[in-house]
């Protein structure tokens, strides 16, 4: 007997609403109202559907959305990723922060550590790590060093943006995939950064921030509508401006990808 999950797709597929689009359906419990994620790159969707929300519903639903998706879609093909894919050899660059760092290999399993010298900034790595756990150990040090900058930073906007007293949100970096720079999550009021947002130029790392912080203060309305934007202009001045600018500039970060290794003779 077909799911929801396979009723929905059915109708979706019969309907013709999102031709020209790979589409995943997604029926959850404890969702309240039917959402759409238009994935990098703007050729796939992610439909989000409430439990109790049936075939025909979704499709009308889908039908008022064409216009909204239609400019979601447009955005994600203008934004798609064209960041580097580096290796894991002498020399390569990684930013942190807006600044770059050339990678040195050391001998043996060394840690990834950021050295500062007289040359510039170098991530030291151990040889043997990176060729046994490939981009794993730095990706891991984006992590441990991001979550230090992320609980210096954000107890001062976190002071500009909640209600006098309200608890500061457990704070985190961690590898959260590729499709966002962060996420807050209510049941922990936890705000975890993608590793990658480190790679990012201070004042976008910081709107980053800004941005799950304003999701923490729990404002009214729909999820980016006015109450969201003005719990975030008080955490940063002019915070749409710095997102339009996290749309272009966040393009070109690594995300993690590396290119293969020449094979042995």
């Amino acid at each position: 007997m077909p799911t929801q999950t396979d009723r929905i797709a059915a109708a979706i597929t019969a309907s013709g609403v999102l031709d020209g689009f790979t589409v995943t359906v997604r029926v959850s419990a404890r969702r309240r109202a039917l959402g759409v994620t238009v994935e990098p790159g703007g050729t796939a969707l992610t439909v989000a559907v409430p439990a109790t929300i049936e075939s025909d519903e979704t499709v009308q639903i889908l039908r008022r959305m064409r216009p909204r998706i239609a400019g979601h879609v447009l955005r994600a093909r203008e934004n798609a990723p064209a960041g580097p894919t580096p290796e894991l050899v002498d020399g390569e660059g990684f930013m942190w922060l807006g600044r770059s760092a050339r990678l040195r290999l050391v001998d043996g399993t060394a840690p990834v550590e950021r050295v500062h010298t007289d040359t510039g900034y170098w991530l030291h790595a151990g040889r043997d790590l990176l060729a046994r756990e490939g981009a794993r150990p730095i990706v891991r040090w984006y992590c441990e060093q991001g979550t230090a900058w992320l609980r210096q930073e954000a107890p001062r906007f976190w002071c500009r943006m909640a209600a006098s007293g309200a608890p500061l949100p457990e704070l985190r970096v961690a590898n959260i995939g590729r499709k966002r720079w962060g996420k807050y999550e209510p049941a922990r009021h936890r705000v975890t950064l993608a590793w990658q947002s480190l790679q990012l130029p201070p004042s976008l790392a910081r709107y980053v921030i800004v941005h799950e912080l304003a999701h923490a203060t729990r404002p009214g309305g729909a999820p980016h509508g006015p109450e969201f934007w003005r719990a975030a202009d008080r955490g940063i001045p002019l915070a749409r401006e710095k997102r339009r600018r996290l749309d272009k500039e966040g393009r070109t970060v690594w995300m993690g990808e590396t290119a293969p290794r020449p094979a042995a003779n």
